[in-house]
Formats: C-alpha cells, sequence, structure tokens
C-alpha cells in the first residue's frame, strides 16, 4: 500500500545522458530506505519524451512506505536535455517537492560519442555528431544551471562516470552520504546497465538477406567471407575525428571553465583549461 511522500523526500537522478544514470539506479535500487518508482525513467516533469510514463499524480509512480523508505527514487535524463526539454525545474518546484538531485558527468567527447552511436543504430536518424542537440547534453554547467535558479547547489551532488565506472562502492558511499542513509547495502557485483551496442543497419542487412533467400544461394566461402564483413562493420562505433573534437572544445570551453569554477570539477582532465 502507498503512502503520501515528503515533499522533501524524493531523489531525482537527472542525467546527463549516457553517463551511467541506468548503472547507479540500478545499483541504488537495491538500498532498503529507497523506494524504485515502476519505472527507471517515468519522465513526469518532461513534455517531449516519447517514453514517458503517465500517471495522474506523481507519487503514483511509487509504492511508498514512511516506516521503511527514506526516498522515493527515479532516474530521467530527460531533465538535463536543456532547450529541447524546457521548463523541467520549473515544473518540479510548481509541483511543490523540494528533491535531492543526482547528477552525472562524463568526458564530455565519450559522451557524445556514445549518445550518437546508440542513436545512429536508428537507419533514419539524421544529425551529425556535433550537433548541437547532442553537443547541449554535454554543457554540464549549462543543464545545472537551470536548476540552480530554482533549488540550491547544496542539494545536487555530482558524480564522475569515471568514478561509477572504476569503483562503484566509492560512487554509492557517495551518493548515502549525500542522502544521510545508512551504509549498509553494496551489490555483491556490479556491471554496465544500457551500454551502448552498435549492433546496426549491417547486421540487419544480413537478417534480410537471409530471410529473403539471396545469401543462402551464395557458395560458402563467399557467404563467410560476406558476413565477416559485415560482422566487423557492425562492431565498429563512429569515433570524432581531431577536426570534430577541436570544434566540440571550442564549443564547451566556456561552460568547462564555468564548471570547474563553480562546482570545482576537474575539467583540465577532459583537456580544457581553467
Amino acid at each position: 500500500m502507498s503512502h503520501p511522500i515528503p515533499p522533501d523526500a524524493y531523489v531525482l537522478i537527472i542525467g546527463a545522458m549516457k553517463s551511467g544514470t541506468t548503472s547507479l539506479y540500478s545499483y541504488l535500487e537495491g538500498h532498503p530506505e529507497l523506494c524504485a518508482a515502476a519505472v527507471k525513467e517515468p519522465e513526469f516533469f518532461s513534455q517531449g519524451q516519447g517514453h514517458q510514463r503517465v500517471v495522474a499524480q506523481y507519487e503514483d509512480l511509487w509504492s511508498f512506505d514512511p516506516s521503511v523508505h527514506r526516498y522515493a527514487m527515479e532516474a530521467s535524463t530527460g531533465y538535463t536535455k536543456y532547450p529541447r526539454e524546457r521548463g523541467v525545474p520549473e515544473r518540479i518546484k510548481a509541483y511543490g517537492l523540494r528533491p535531492r538531485f543526482v547528477y552525472i558527468i562524463r568526458d564530455p567527447f565519450a559522451r557524445i560519442e556514445s549518445q550518437y552511436n546508440m542513436m545512429a543504430k536508428d537507419p533514419n536518424w539524421p544529425l551529425h555528431i556535433t550537433d548541437t542537440l547532442l553537443l547541449c547534453m554535454s554543457n554540464y554547467y549549462f543543464q545545472l544551471e537551470q536548476y540552480t535558479r530554482f533549488f540550491s547547489a547544496d542539494d545536487i551532488l555530482l558524480l564522475d562516470f569515471d568514478t561509477l565506472k572504476e569503483t562503484p562502492a566509492q560512487a554509492l558511499q557517495a551518493v548515502y552520504d549525500f542522502l544521510g542513509l545508512s551504509a549498509t547495502y553494496f551489490p555483491e557485483a556490479y556491471a554496465v546497465k544500457n551500454e551502448t551496442k552498435v549492433k546496426n543497419t549491417y547486421e540487419k542487412r544480413l537478417d534480410g538477406l537471409r530471410r529473403g533467400g539471396i545469401f543462402n544461394v551464395l557458395p560458402k566461402p563467399v557467404r563467410q567471407a560476406g558476413k565477416r564483413w559485415l560482422q566487423k562493420a557492425a562492431l565498429g562505433k563512429r569515433r570524432l575525428t581531431d577536426t570534430e573534437r577541436a570544434y566540440i572544445h571550442w564549443v564547451l570551453r566556456d561552460d568547462m571553465r564555468q564548471l570547474h569554477q563553480t562546482f570545482g570539477v576537474d575539467v583540465e582532465k577532459w583537456g580544457f583549461e581553467v
């Protein structure tokens, strides 16, 4: 049976996209004091996300028991896709919530590559890897600034993707300290969730050839050589060229400087001057 959730008993993992939000959520949902949402990414406060979970009230996403749970938790990366998604912090504030936020930041170049490779699995994906849509989601200070207009920076925890990946227990401990939770739960094993895997149109073409019968009538050596070529091509991930990296560096440089000055993030390891 669900109960009313206090307005300060929410923790929202707000992104960044392709920075380990699914992995962090999966690690945290085992903690007995955290009540996970019915779906990891409900996007309740978003307006342009096609996978949004529609419920009458935000609190309907949880089976919250105040005698057990300290926080109701969700993780919607659409909350940090400004300006594609506008007004998210305002709507959270207007709803009367006083949540805690967790925002994972990642090497912006690697994040862009990962998002592009995920989206490019769709053969109709029209955007270039340096498109503004992808770059804005690596504008971390710009995204955070939307929240600090309505919420205290003290209510936002920044996590490093590298820490989450290499020493996940340390990342969980940081979350527990931030939320004031007992450090009583750590998963027996950590596994990457929602990792971008390029299984794109090349493999789909191979399946299509098989279904059409064309592939099966070819000589065996030709079939084997073609299969090796298609599989090799399917494994290839798009990487930024030096020219593309230089352009992205130029676009993000001021944002990264502000991220360092305001939040103390080490952006020099990503190649940015402070």
